[in-house]
């Protein structure tokens, strides 16, 4: 498949509907990792992308095989509505780092460590990924975690183009928008592959709830509430007032964006976009015997889609029944 190089996609800014709120908002922990990097240098000319990692052939094939809408089941149970990308490039669960320059040969810079909720296409063909405002600021470059040598940083695989929180007219969405540059390029991905499905349904406490990021992998845990304002504590900004939904389940670190799941008939989709966690617990492994008792927010699918049809308003989407 051969992708159009096209020019940057257009923004522009919008109103502020953000709610109204009372005090009292927790304070809770931005899951980005800050990574200090030293750019190698290229040693001789011809330092290409063929010496970057790449997929082996049946690597692709399990990629491929899920980024586009696949048959919808033919069970006649299967009468819950989903949202599904008409393509998805990057799978949901695709680990990134973002830099707001070029990383030149020698220099030592950090790079924020994140994750990919899921992707999904616009009319004319771009491609774009979703994942926590946090992550990035608009124009924010977006580089595999692999990256090392100058060769790598010579082209980045995406930008960001909105981010919910830094972008002029923020609705304080803890949602971004990258658009996807280099279609091509290798991607790290937490575990298999998995099909992009996204559900709007409601919740009650306690229903079961998962989510993948890039430094815990898959957890669950269960839903606890939505639309509480929270303030987002990074570690390269002051705090940041957001709001969203609440889950009992472990995060950390490097989780920031990844998507949240809910099952539906033994199908994970997507309900949301991590954000943070309790500040002060950050830090604790996922592998101690009360780690389920973390709460970790996250956007819900209304604030991520909202964001979706402001900043991309051709975003292609399909209904399915499953």
């Amino acid at each position: 498949m051969t992708y159009p190089q096209l020019p940057p996609a257009p923004y522009a800014p919008h109103d502020d509907p953000r709610p109204s709120h009372g005090a009292g908002a927790g304070l809770w922990a931005a899951l980005v990792v800050i990574v200090s990097f030293v750019v190698a240098s290229v040693v001789y000319l011809g330092l290409t992308t063929s010496q970057q990692p790449t997929l082996t052939m049946e690597e692709r094939q399990q990629r491929e095989g899920v980024q586009t809408p696949g048959e919808a089941p033919d069970d006649p149970n299967a009468a819950t509505l989903v949202k599904v990308p008409t393509f998805a490039l990057w799978a949901p669960g695709t680990k990134i780092q973002t830099v707001d320059h070029y990383p030149q040969p020698g220099e030592s810079f950090t790079a924020q460590s994140c994750t990919v909720a899921f992707s999904f296409s616009g009319a004319d063909g771009r491609n774009y990924a979703v994942t926590a405002g946090h992550c990035g600021k608009e124009d924010d470059l977006v580089w595999p975690p692999s990256a090392e040598t100058a060769a790598d940083y010579a082209v980045e695989a995406g930008r960001f183009i909105y981010s919910g929180l830094y972008s002029e007219g923020n609705d304080g969405v803890d949602v971004g928008i990258i658009e996807i540059t280099d279609p091509n390029r290798y991607m790290d991905l937490v575990g298999d592959p998995i099909p992009t499905a996204i559900f709007g349904g409601t919740l009650a406490p306690n229903d079961p709830i998962c989510k993948t990021g890039g430094t815990t992998g898959y957890t669950c845990g269960v839903f606890d509430a939505s639309g509480r304002v929270q303030l987002i504590r990074t570690e390269t900004d002051n705090e940041r007032e957001t709001y969203g939904d609440i889950g009992n389940l472990c995060a950390s670190p490097g989780d920031s964006g990844g998507p949240v799941f809910h099952e539906i008939n033994g199908r994970a989709t997507v309900i949301g976009v991590v954000s943070g966690t309790e500040a002060g617990r950050a830090d604790e492994p996922c592998d101690l015997p009360d780690s389920h008792t973390k709460l970790m927010s996250y956007s819900n699918y209304e604030q991520v889609m909202g964001v979706i049809n402001r900043v991309v308003p051709d975003a292609q989407f399909e209904e399915q029944n499953w």
